[in-house]
């Protein structure tokens, strides 16, 4: 661990309070107040973000982004992404496999970069699964990338995306807020339509079967209680 970086407890001090934190495989990812990320464990792929592959025991300071007004971190397995709305820009770092840091390649990135083709677009919510991710835009569009082997960056394909593409399945559907499992993605719509896509095999995608799909698709039993001894539907309404 290089000298100038800074544990948690040297960060923080009296006034610090921890604002937001998201968990991977084995890595952590925290903001705190005054705009200071941190981040722990496993770090063999970059994805703590610190210039190398080494663990962090304990949250140290991710100096790359000191300055730049973060307002979410977001951990995939074994990547991590960094949204900052001052500047519109979108980072990521980590393992590269797949594409799902977004940057066009499959390589892994040891700091934070922003992932161009997000450049200048007002995120409302980032998600990230084992290697892929999803960003909601502030008009309710979907961009995602990464692995897709199940479909479940809903492009209607099965092929790897390396850089983030608009869900166009969703034209005409203003998205509220996305969920990234393993393989699969889900979807609630600003009218309360819940969606799902991807690796369906256990009925991950409450469609009624275990078919994948590459595709967002309804979910149209919300308001159905299947003899289930408390219905839950009216927790989506």
């Amino acid at each position: 661990m290089a000298e100038e970086e800074m544990s948690l407890s040297e960060v923080t001090g009296p006034f610090r309070q921890v604002l937001f934190i998201s968990a991977g495989a084995s890595h952590s990812v925290a903001l705190l107040s005054g705009n200071v990320v941190c981040s722990w464990g496993r770090g063999e792929d970059g994805q703590l973000g610190h210039g190398d592959a080494g663990d962090r025991l304990s949250p140290t300071q991710l100096s790359a982004l000191d300055g730049h007004e973060i307002i979410s971190v977001i951990c995939g397995a074994d990547h991590t992404t960094a949204y900052s709305l001052s500047r519109a820009e979108v980072y990521s770092w980590g393992w590269g496999d797949f594409g799902r840091l977004g940057h066009g390649n499959s390589s892994d990135v040891f700091t934070p970069q922003p992932i161009k083709a997000l450049h200048g677009l007002r995120i409302k919510q980032i998600a990230c699964g084992d290697s892929h991710c999803l960003a909601v835009t502030m008009e309710g569009e979907v961009q995602s990338w990464g692995r897709n082997q199940n479909g479940q960056l809903g492009l209607g394909t099965t092929e790897d995306s390396l850089v983030p593409q608009k869900i166009q399945a969703f034209q005409g559907v203003s998205i509220k807020m996305v969920a990234a499992g393993a393989e699969h993605t889900a979807a609630v719509s600003e009218d309360g339509a819940l969606y799902g896509w991807g690796w369906g095999r256990y009925g991950n995608l409450g469609l009624g079967d275990r078919n994948d799909r590459f595709v967002p698709e309804k979910v149209s039993t919300l308001n159905v209680c299947h003899s289930a001894p408390i219905c839950m539907a009216s927790f989506f309404t």
